[in-house]
């Protein structure tokens, strides 16, 4: 079984781990959707809390 991809919001909440920060380059590289708690941006609106279509 394949491990959930972790929401951006959590990544940040605590120290972004070495092995974890290419999985953070990958979810803000050409945002699309922001954060509507917490205003970080993200490529993906799974990757994010409370996601918004940036327009």
């Amino acid at each position: 079984m394949k491990d959930k991809p972790k929401k951006l919001c959590k990544l940040m909440k605590k120290d972004i781990e070495k092995e974890e920060f290419q999985e953070y380059i990958k979810l803000i590289k050409d945002a699309t959707h922001v954060c509507k708690k917490c205003g970080r941006a993200s490529n993906n609106e799974k990757g994010l809390c409370s996601p918004k279509k940036i327009q």
